[in-house]
């Protein structure tokens, strides 16, 4: 099964070489470690400090692993996307494009993000036994119960952007191994912000197992989460399947682009 390598610099900068089939990952004070290439589904970087040797980076490109950078506060900053063919061939890129050139094509796909984003969170309601609730209003709700049983409500806030920014990044990157283009990876003009967008249905699809992460973090408006919250955050994130999440969603999508296309 194909992981995610999350390289975060927060806690000390990460020198990123390439050795072998491997990535190397190199710390002050500290062991290398090493990440096969071929094992890796992504790469998700973290803040600035990791740095990384150009032959490193080219060699994830050539295996056809995309790199997700998030900015220091969490934020998507950008998606490097492999030129060659991707691991997972799809018919999704070629629906999307084929779609986009029909007539009111934005609006049924933002229509197609909230029914999803509400459907996640309707049934995150309902697990956390919150009581029956209108679709649209399920997201506030969530929200609002994690910020009730959170111990730091100013961290809980902070976890749930991260956790958003984690989200995003892994919707993203299955976009760009299915050969999908930069036009539907960023909120830009004239772009469509799909890993934003799916991203929020997939953050409520993985709330169960990241519910505690986000109760119990630590940190402040201005530096964001502690190193150890940040960390039980992604382990939670990612304990939780978000791969299998997102080919069903993209599942979902590439019916409904199909089904609009005849």
């Amino acid at each position: 099964m194909l992981q995610t390598l999350h390289l975060d610099g927060a806690a000390a900068p990460v020198a990123v070489l390439l050795e072998g089939p491997a990535l190397r990952l190199r710390r002050p004070e500290a062991a290398d470690r090493f990440a096969p290439l071929a094992g890796l589904a992504r790469v998700t970087v973290h803040g600035p400090r990791v740095h990384w040797r150009p032959e490193a980076l080219l060699a994830c490109l050539e295996a056809g692993i995309p790199v997700v950078f998030l900015a220091a506060r969490g934020t998507l900053a950008g998606v490097l996307v492999p030129s060659r063919p991707p691991r997972q061939r799809a018919d999704l890129a070629g629906l999307l494009d084929l779609a986009a050139s029909v007539p009111g094509f934005r609006g049924r796909l933002e229509d197609f993000c909230r029914a999803a984003r509400c459907g996640a969170a309707q049934a995150a309601v309902r697990g956390l036994g919150l009581g029956a609730d209108e679709t649209r209003q399920a997201p506030r709700r969530l929200v609002e119960a994690a910020l009730a049983e959170a111990a730091a409500p100013e961290a809980a806030q902070a976890a749930l952007r991260a956790l958003k920014a984690l989200a995003g990044a892994a919707v993203a990157a299955a976009l760009a191994r299915r050969g999908v283009g930069p036009h539907f990876l960023a909120r830009r003009t004239g772009a469509f912000p799909l890993p934003e967008m799916l991203g929020e249905a997939l953050l409520w699809h993985t709330w169960p197992a990241c519910r505690q992460a986000v109760a119990k973090a630590r940190g402040d408006e201005a530096r964001g989460l502690d190193i150890a919250s940040r960390h039980a955050l992604i382990h939670a994130f990612e304990s939780a399947d978000p791969d299998g999440v997102i080919d069903r969603l993209l599942a979902r999508l590439a019916v409904t682009l199909a089904s609009e296309m005849v």
